[in-house]
């Protein structure tokens, strides 16, 4: 996360998730990878097929699980701004700021199956994953997730500091 603009009327926070983007381009590079020496060997169109087959890949799940997150908070115009970019387009909401009282972190548990819970040597796992996200708290005490999806406790901890450091310096 980077604080764009920090100033009494306006807060810019944003958020491009390189980690996740990185990750998918090793899972696809698999593919490009075994297609490229298919190719080279003299197996063209295998070679092409599989490279098609990796770009597919990275271009759908980096378009569908990569967004870049900006929060624009404004108080002359009394407005709370959040919108998220990915390569299938721009999806921007907004709120009244003076509807809002600062910021909360949200989580959940990602459940394992019962019989997940042992691993295969038979020593226990781990407790379960727990993932986080930031959100906006109303002053009827409800909240306006910033994302839908969750992620690390850093990055919506970082939202949330950012967030209630501004909502208090007013």
């Amino acid at each position: 996360m980077r604080v764009v603009e920090n100033s009494p009327d306006r807060l810019v926070l944003r958020d491009i998730p390189l980690g996740p983007g990185l990750a998918l381009l090793a899972v696809a590079l698999l593919p490009m990878l075994w297609g490229w020496a298919l190719a080279r060997a003299g197996q063209g169109t295998g070679g092409l097929f599989l490279i098609g087959i990796g770009v597919l890949i990275f271009l759908g799940c980096f378009g569908a699980f990569v967004q870049m997150l900006t929060v624009r908070l404004d108080r002359p115009s009394d407005s709370a701004q959040i919108t998220q970019t990915g390569l299938f387009g721009r999806r921007r909401t907004n709120h009244p700021l003076s509807d809002l009282t600062g910021a909360t972190l949200q989580s959940t548990l990602i459940k394992r199956k019962p019989g997940d819970m042992v691993g295969k040597s038979g020593r226990r796992l781990p407790p379960q994953p727990r993932v986080w996200r930031a959100a906006l708290v109303r002053r009827d005490g409800t909240q306006l997730p910033l994302t839908e999806a969750y992620g690390s406790e850093r990055t919506a901890g970082a939202f949330a500091a950012a967030l209630n450091g501004w909502f208090g310096a007013a």
